[in-house]
């Protein structure tokens, strides 16, 4: 549910266990994942996105950037941070390592400032 968007409080109000729970949850599973995925998960097709979250409360506002294989499911490269681009910069490093053939985004004018006009591919879809 934390994945797919839905707030921890939201995700409590659902399951009955409390948010800090949830939390704690979150960050061991963060703990286990890899830094970087295994050669063959390198994808052809990288999905770029970010999503707002809170810390604490309403004013604490952080960014989670993700990028995911197009063709599996799983996010397999992460950056926590604000809106600006120097935050995407530093997912930015790992994924242009991938050399995808696309990129796909959902037209946040952060990206254009890194991904080549060729490979860029914005959609929602």
């Amino acid at each position: 549910m934390y994945l797919n968007g839905m707030g921890l409080r939201g995700i409590e109000r659902v399951t009955d266990i409390h948010h800090t729970t949830i939390m704690n949850w979150v960050r061991e599973a963060g703990l286990k994942l890899p830094d970087v995925p295994d050669l063959e998960e390198e994808p052809s097709i990288t999905d770029l996105d970010e999503f707002l979250t809170f810390v604490g409360s309403k004013r604490h506002k952080i960014w989670l950037w993700t990028a995911v294989n197009h063709w599996r499911p799983g996010i397999i490269a992460w950056t926590i941070g604000d809106h600006s681009s120097f935050t995407f910069q530093l997912l930015w490093v790992v994924v242009k390592c991938w050399q995808s053939f696309w990129y796909v985004t959902d037209g946040y004018a952060v990206y254009p400032q890194l991904i080549d006009g060729s490979q860029h591919v914005v959609s929602k879809t």
